[in-house]
This record gives structure tokens, C-alpha cells and sequence, in this order.
């Protein structure tokens, strides 16, 4: 059936089903639709690679900058190094959980040795695991853990560690008294759990003490920046501008909360903070709107995980330096963890973002004020 017919019979006949059958076909729809792309890509290159392996990477939205802009190239690049005959494909679900199922479904009916996950569904993602353990098919899971399944490694940062250094931030940039909003990132990542289990080490004993005072405390789904927003503009609100900091746990929702500062004309006036330390976000930090970002960098990410994936094509165990002895439980096994290192990045020190090539240094001072890595 040609990719046309295929989507007008899912189309056509979706209106005289009911709600089961709708996500049945969508299922068969997104895992078709997600095949037949892989294999059209894979038609495209030159004809000795057909028997090169497959690495499929499976990344879980495009609301943040990050999983598009810096982890798909570098680890596509990563990988050429690393394994330079392999066939890698990255594919982006768009926060949608059975759509990245069917991704899976598809790379594995398409040959997939190796499938690094960064899971939309950290729980629900165990069946992806555990489909791919049937087939012999190993899986890492990238920059988020998937939950009681067979993951055979375990590449990020220590999301307790990112916390805690944002939480001393806030700490360390706010007075006696000083009334902090914390705006949480999405329920649906254990990461943002981990964060927020860094951060009220340091800020739950100063609000005991009564030394700061917590105003709002929202969770916002999937980490959407315009709901972010939405939260900071109703803390303003409720509290007649009465905040003195915002704990952001990333920069996508930092970019939000300052456009809600910008309204009340106290962007640079009140301390944010982030992670992941994008383009933007540098750039906020140069115009004195945000006050900092955590960052790692997604380079050595990346070439971790390349290095892990090409031990793996190699019939091989990835090395154990790798490691360090690292493990993270899952509720099923301990998993081999590749640990990232976490660092603050403000004005005084923005170029080792630069200088590990997350940005270009043109691009981050496009238009902007000449202070920081900007003032030559």
C-alpha cells in the first residue's frame, strides 16, 4: 500500500470506530507512517550502506530547544566517530507517548541494533524496553530513565546535583525575607522530580526558618513555556508583583516566566534561573533577564552515548571508565550509568558553552549588549 492509500484508509475509516479502535489504528498509522520514513531514508543513501547497521534514536519533543538544535546533530556527528559505517535516524515524537511506541515499533521491524530513548512516558516506556529485549535489541536510555525494564545503560546528568546548584542560587541571590516562586517542570519526566528534590534541600530549611518565603509552587505540563508563562503572569497577580526570585528548572520555561516579568517591567530585576543553557537563554543572561543556567554539556553526552552504542555494534562491553562504577536502580536492575558533570553558567563564564560548541560565539552575540564573551 503506497504512504497516500495508507494514510486516506486510516482517515477514512476512523469517524465508524470507537475510541479503542481509534487508538489501535493510530498506533498502525504512526508505526506505518514511521517505517515507511526509515526506509525511504535508508533508500537514499548509497547502496553499500544497506548492510551497515542501524541506531535509531528516539528523542521526545521539540518544545525544547535543546533535543533538536544540540542532541540530534551532536549525536549524529558522535556517532560518525565513533562508528562511522553505522546508520543512524533520529525520530521526534512531539510529546506524544504512542507515537514514540510506534517509532520503536518501526526502527525494530526496520533492523535496529541499537535504540538510544529519551522516553516521553518514563513508565509506559518499559514496553519499548521490553519489545526490544525479545529481538536481542539493546536500549539506552538517553537523559532519562525508563522505569522497571531491562534498560541495558543509562546516559545523563545527576538531576539531584542540577537542583541543588539552582537552589543555592536562589539561596545565595535573595535577602532575609525574600518571597521565591517556584514554577516546577512536567510530572510526566521523573527529571523534574529529581530537580525539585535538589532545590528543597537547599530552600525547604530557609522556609521553615521563615529566612524566605514560598509564594507559588504550580507544576507545568510537559514543560510548555506558554503555560509557564501563564503561571508566573497568575503569581504576579495573586501576589501584586510581589516575588523576589523564580526558580525555573529549565530554560524553555524561564523564557516564559521572564516574558511574564517583562510585562511588569521586573525582568532583570528578579533573579531566574535555568538548565540546558540554549541559545536563548544565553542570550537572556547577556541582556541581564535571566540570571543563570545550568548546563552540561550535551557534546559529552553525546560521545558518551556513541561510545556505549559503538561497544555495542562491536559485539563488545562498553569500557568501564565510561562508568566509573556509576549505577542507577530502575525498580528492576541497576543500570550502568554514564554520568555528564553539571556547571553554572552566567555572564563571568559563558564561554566554556561556547567553547565546547553547544553555540558559535557569533550567533550567541547576534544583537546583543557587549558584556561577557560579547565585549571583543
Amino acid at each position: 500500500m503506497s504512504p497516500a492509500s495508507f494514510a486516506e484508509f486510516s482517515t477514512a475509516n476512523i469517524a465508524n470506530l470507537g475510541d479503542f479502535s481509534m487508538k489501535l489504528i493510530n498506533r498502525w498509522a504512526y508505526a506505518g507512517l514511521a517505517a515507511l520514513a526509515i526506509v525511504s531514508t535508508a533508500g537514499m543513501l548509497p547502496a553499500h550502506s544497506e548492510d551497515a547497521p542501524l541506531v535509531v534514536m528516539l528523542l521526545p519533543e521539540n518544545v525544547t530547544a535543546r533535543w533538536e538544535g544540540q542532541d540530534k546533530p551532536m549525536f549524529t556527528e558522535a556517532m560518525k566517530r565513533a562508528y562511522p559505517g553505522a546508520r543512524v535516524k533520529v525520530e521526534n515524537a512531539l510529546n506524544d507517548a504512542s507515537k514514540q511506541q510506534a517509532q520503536a515499533e518501526a526502527a525494530l521491524a526496520s533492523g535496529a541494533k541499537v535504540l538510544v530513548v529519551t522516553a516521553i512516558d518514563q513508565k509506559g516506556a518499559a514496553v519499548i524496553v521490553n519489545d526490544a529485549k525479545r529481538q536481542g535489541v539493546p536500549v539506552i536510555a538517553y537523559d532519562r530513565l525508563i522505569h522497571n525494564a531491562p534498560v541495558a545503560y543509562y546516559v545523563s546528568v545527576d538531576g539531584v546535583k542540577i537542583g541543588e546548584l539552582q537552589g543555592q542560587f536562589i539561596a545565595d541571590h535573595t535577602k532575609e525575607g525574600g518571597r521565591i516562586a517556584i514554577i516546577n517542570g512536567s510530572k510526566l519526566d521523573d527529571n523534574a522530580f529529581l530537580f525539585r528534590k535538589g532545590y528543597m534541600s537547599v530552600l525547604q530549611p530557609l522556609f521553615d526558618k521563615k529566612s524566605r518565603v514560598l509564594v507559588a509552587d504550580p507544576w507545568v505540563p510537559l514543560w510548555d513555556p506558554s503555560k509557564a508563562q501563564a503561571q508566573m503572569e497568575q503569581i504576579l497577580t495573586a501576589t501584586n508583583n510581589g516575588v523576589d526570585a523564580v526558580l525555573s528548572p529549565n530554560d524553555g520555561m524561564a523564557g516564559g516566566i521572564i516574558a511574564a516579568l517583562d510585562g511588569q517591567q521586573l525582568a532583570g530585576k528578579v533573579p531566574v534561573t535555568g538548565l540546558d543553557g540554549t541559545l536563548n537563554s544565553l542570550q537572556l543572561i547577556l541582556q541581564g533577564k535571566q540570571s543563570m543556567t545550568v548546563w552540561r554539556s550535551l557534546k559529552d553526552e553525546s560521545n558518551k552515548t556513541a561510545q556505549i552504542v559503538a561497544a555495542l555494534l562491536k559485539g563488545e562491553t562498553p569500557s568501564a571508565d565510561l562508568f566509573g562504577g556509576a549505577k542507577m536502580n530502575n525498580e528492576m536492575v541497576d543500570v550502568p550509568w554514564a554520568q555528564v558533570t553539571p556547571h553554572v553558567i552566567t555572564l563571568d563564564n559563558m564561554n566554556l558553552v561556547i567553547d565546547d560548541g553547544a553555540v558559535t560565539k557569533e550567533a550567541v552575540c547576534k544583537g546583543m549588549p557587549r558584556v561577557g564573551p560579547c565585549k571583543q
